[in-house]
C-alpha cells in the first residue's frame, strides 16, 4: 500500500529565491502560495492542510485576490508549519529553527562562516579574514508616534537618531511599513531636518506594504550623528491593533506614543520583547496609559535594545471587539 505523503515544506530552493524572500516581506501570500505551486508543485490542498485553521478554499481565494491573510496568529501558523524562518516574515526566530538545519544562504557578516544551503558544496574554508570594523550604525534613540483617528485611519511618525561609529559615511536608511488595511501604497514624506536634505525613495509597493530609503545628504560621517524623520499616511487599524517593529541596530532608547482618538477605555494593553535568541519576555511594566480630551495615549519605553529584536505593543479597545 502507498504510503501518504509527508506534510508540505518549503524547499530549500525556494527558500533561496529572491522573489520568495520579497513576498514573504512584503506579506503578499497570493505571490508566497503562487510561487509555492509553480517551484515546489504543491497544490492549495497540500499548501493549507498542514496549517491549523487555513482552508483550501482560503487559500484559492488569497491566490485570486479575494482575500489577504492580515493577522499575527496566523503568519506565525503559516511560518511553523511550513517551515519558513521567522525572519522572512520580520518574526523573531521561531522554536523550531534552533534544532533546524541550515536552509537558506544569508550574507555573512564579516568575519563570520558563509551559511550552506543543504545538498550544495561548501564554500572555501581557508583565506585571509577580513579586519573587524571600526564600530557601528546605532541609533541612539528611536520614536515612534502612532496617531490614530477613531475610524482607524493612522499617522506615524518616526524620528531616528542615528550615529556613524563605522569609517565609512552613512547615506541611506532603509525602511519597510506594513499594515492590514490600506487606501492605495501608502504615503511617505521626509521631515525636515536642521542640517541634513532628506529624500525618500520608493522601492517595492505592495497593497499593504512599502519598501523605501531615506537618502541622506550630506551623508552623516564617521562620528557624526543626524536626526532623520518621515511621516507615513494611508494606513488603518481595523481588527489586529498592534505595532511590532523590528530592531535592526543597536538601539539606545526606544520609545512608541500612540494616541487613540474616540477611545475612552481599553479591554487590554500589553507590550512583549523578544530577544535574539527567540526567547519573549513582557514589557508590560513599561507602559504608561493616560487619558486626555481626545482619546487614550499609551507610551511604552524600552533602553539598550540589540539587532533581532523585535517591540511589539497591543492594545484592545471596546469598538475593536465588536
Amino acid at each position: 500500500m502507498a504510503q501518504p505523503a509527508p506534510p508540505y515544506t518549503v524547499s530549500p530552493e525556494l527558500l533561496a529565491r529572491d522573489d520568495f524572500r520579497a513576498a514573504c516581506e512584503a506579506m503578499d501570500f497570493g505571490t508566497i502560495f503562487r510561487l509555492m505551486r509553480k517551484y515546489d508543485g504543491a497544490s492549495q490542498d497540500r499548501v493549507s492542510s498542514p496549517v491549523r485553521g487555513l482552508t483550501q478554499s482560503r487559500v484559492s481565494r488569497v491566490m485570486s485576490g479575494e482575500t489577504r491573510i492580515t493577522t499575527l496568529d496566523l503568519v506565525e501558523r503559516i511560518a511553523d508549519a511550513l517551515r519558513i524562518p521567522g525572519a522572512y516574515f520580520r518574526l523573531a526566530p521561531r522554536p523550531w529553527e534552533a534544532t533546524a538545519p541550515a536552509t537558506v544562504a544569508e550574507a555573512a557578516a564579516p568575519g563570520s562562516p558563509t551559511p550552506v544551503i543543504p545538498g550544495q558544496p561548501a564554500g572555501p574554508t581557508s583565506g585571509p579574514v577580513p579586519a573587524a570594523p571600526a564600530g557601528d550604525v546605532e541609533d541612539r534613540s528611536v520614536t515612534i508616534d502612532i496617531d490614530v483617528a477613531d475610524d482607524g485611519w493612522a499617522t506615524l511618525t518616526y524620528r531616528h537618531e542615528i550615529y556613524n561609529g563605522t569609517d565609512t559615511a552613512f547615506t541611506r536608511l532603509n525602511r519597510e511599513l506594513w499594515f492590514e488595511t490600506t487606501r492605495g501604497p501608502l504615503d511617505i514624506e521626509a521631515l525636515p531636518s536642521p542640517d541634513r536634505n532628506i529624500i525618500i525613495q520608493r522601492v517595492h509597493d505592495t497593497a499593504l506594504s512599502a519598501r523605501f530609503a531615506c537618502q541622506i545628504f550630506p551623508a552623516i560621517q564617521p562620528g557624526e550623528s543626524a536626526v532623520v524623520g518621515y511621516r507615513s499616511t494611508g494606513g488603518r487599524f481595523v481588527y489586529d491593533h498592534y505595532w511590532r517593529q523590528s530592531i535592526v541596530r543597536p538601539t539606545g532608547l526606544f520609545t512608541i506614543r500612540l494616541r487613540h482618538q474616540g477611545v475612552t477605555a481599553l479591554t487590554r494593553c500589553s507590550a512583549t520583547e523578544d530577544r535574539p535568541d527567540g526567547s519573549e519576555i513582557t514589557a508590560t511594566e513599561s507602559l504608561s496609559i493616560a487619558r486626555d480630551e481626545n482619546g487614550i495615549v499609551i507610551e511604552l519605553t524600552r533602553r539598550n535594545l540589540r539587532p533581532n529584536q523585535f517591540v511589539t505593543l497591543r492594545w484592545d479597545t471596546p469598538h475593536a471587539s465588536t
